[in-house]
């Protein structure tokens, strides 16, 4: 019996392969649809010999192991907040047939143990399985776990401890194992509310920008507004092109917290310099304007080994190099190579910003 299940799954497995394949390209396209951000995404079929493992289990008897073994395709979701984890669950249920009697919702309960998250079982929608692409495919079903990142670490050290049911645990940890779920579980609606507070934080400060208040303090968001509408930093960022500095991304896959990396090494700086409020900082730049253009092409020709179109900046950036020259007595060589800048490149970008002598446009 056993035997001839794993055969026939061994068989039939190309099929799932390829189920598992375009479910995740599907849920990725729905998830970009509907804007809901994710940590991560990944997929998995279960191997035959995994498969020969599951069906083997004297805990369980199957009669036909690939009709009900619900898992053999499976996408797992990782999301940031509790929220977003609710919401791919709603975009799950309006877009496929859910298995109620074989999937588990997390839903927080004095009486649940541990920290779970949500597993749908699943299977195509009979509007979409009879669509050309799926042929072959109609009648699958698929597991989709969704968790925040904290269920995925929860999940992860449970796992390593070996303890999956409450009955697993010794009673000397029951009450240590309680104490950390209901810590994670409150850590995920204190994420949620810090989001929200800081996205209130953020819009009155960019009222306050908007209404001429230059006496902000120097923060990510009060810096970023400053980059993102001064018609200074945008004539500054025209001189860097025109010195040869290449303002659009690489071609390959960057990292997308690279701008945030930079805004964080420029406020880190502007720090060192002195630097406290957005008025400070603009009053920097309006000066620099004047020797901006031949100062960024002192740096571009120092770093000529760099391929024409090659060197791809940001404005943080940029403005990192006028604040090195501009700053010049506050700002030492070590404080680039604590930011993380190669001993090589922070040794020419820095000998430039100390050794240039301005001739004021």
């Amino acid at each position: 019996m056993i035997d001839d299940a794993v055969e026939q799954f061994a068989q039939r497995r190309h099929e799932y392969v390829r189920f598992t394949s375009k479910l995740e390209a599907l849920v990725r396209e729905l998830l970009a649809a509907e804007k809901i951000e994710h940590h991560l995404l990944e997929s998995r079929t279960k191997e035959v010999a995994n498969f020969r493992s599951k069906v083997a289990r004297t805990s369980k008897t199957y009669r036909d192991p690939l009709a009900e073994i619900t898992d053999l395709s499976g996408i797992r979701i990782i999301a940031y907040y509790q929220d977003q984890v609710d919401a791919i669950g709603r975009l799950i249920a309006s877009e496929f047939v859910i298995d109620e009697e074989n999937s588990l919702v997390h839903a927080a309960s004095g009486a649940e143990f541990g920290y779970k998250s949500s597993h749908f079982v699943v299977r195509l929608s009979q509007g979409r399985a009879g669509l050309r692409e799926w042929q072959g495919l109609s009648t699958l079903t698929a597991e989709i776990q969704v968790r925040t990142v904290l269920q995925h670490a929860w999940a992860a050290i449970s796992h390593k401890l070996q303890y999956k049911r409450e009955e697993d645990v010794p009673q000397l940890l029951k009450r240590k194992l309680f104490r950390l779920s209901a810590l994670f579980e409150l850590a995920d609606d204190e994420f949620v509310s810090l989001r929200d507070a800081s996205g209130i934080v953020k819009q009155e400060i960019v009222e306050q920008f908007a209404s001429g208040n230059r006496q902000l303090p120097l923060d990510a968001v009060s810096l970023g507004q400053l980059l993102a509408t001064s018609p200074t930093v945008a004539e500054i960022c025209a001189n860097a092109a025109e010195a040869g500095f290449n303002f659009e991304p690489p071609d390959y896959d960057d990292d997308e917290s690279d701008d945030d990396d930079r805004m964080s090494d420029l406020l880190k700086l502007a720090g060192i310099a002195g630097l406290r409020t957005v008025e400070e900082f603009d009053a920097l730049l309006a000066d620099a304007l004047g020797w901006s253009k031949q100062y960024l092409e002192a740096q571009y020709s120092a770093n000529s080994g760099i391929p024409e179109g090659n060197w791809h900046v940001t404005p943080p950036f940029i403005c990192e190099l006028l604040l090195l020259h501009a700053r010049a007595a506050s700002i030492r060589l070590g404080h680039l190579l604590v930011s993380g800048y190669a001993h090589e490149p922070a040794k020419r970008i820095y000998g430039v910003a100390q050794s240039f002598k301005r001739t004021e446009a």
